[in-house]
């Protein structure tokens, strides 16, 4: 009997100290807008840029990594997942030779990358405070 109870409780303290990340950012992602939540405004993937913006997401709930391209440079990095949908750029970098402002504007949205939700076959990543959210589709 003292041995089912050691069982239980360990089982318990097991299940209460996993981290609750059920969430995470998996896939290949082309990012086709931008959203300016102060302003109320977006901006949709210019239809003159010679590529789109694709990231490709690993992680395993936890730390993760990110490769893929920008409208003319390859990039990649490691971010790491929280509790919440919250997240954090760990790492994010590449060239930037002969960046348009679409893809500038990545740059700095996946460096201040705070949070994300994923709604389907659509993810979005908050950025800058929360001000902002970057509205990705799944390839």
């Amino acid at each position: 009997m003292k041995t089912s109870y050691i069982l239980v409780f360990t089982m318990t303290l097991l299940a209460c100290s996993k981290d609750d990340h059920t969430v995470t950012l998996n896939g290949k992602w082309k990012l086709i807008k931008y959203h300016y939540l102060t302003v109320g405004t977006s901006e949709s993937e210019p239809t003159n840029i010679s590529r789109s913006i694709i990231i490709d997401f690993s992680d395993n709930g936890g730390k993760g990594k990110m490769k893929g391209n920008t409208v003319t440079n390859s990039v990649s990095g490691d971010h790491e997942l929280f509790n919440d949908n919250q997240m954090k750029t760990l790492s994010f970098g590449g060239t930037k030779v002969g960046e348009p402002d679409w893809g500038s504007r990545f740059w700095d949205a996946i460096h201040t990358a705070r949070s994300f939700e994923r709604e389907g076959n659509k993810m979005f990543i908050y950025f800058n405070s929360g001000t902002g959210k970057m509205e990705f589709k799944k390839q």
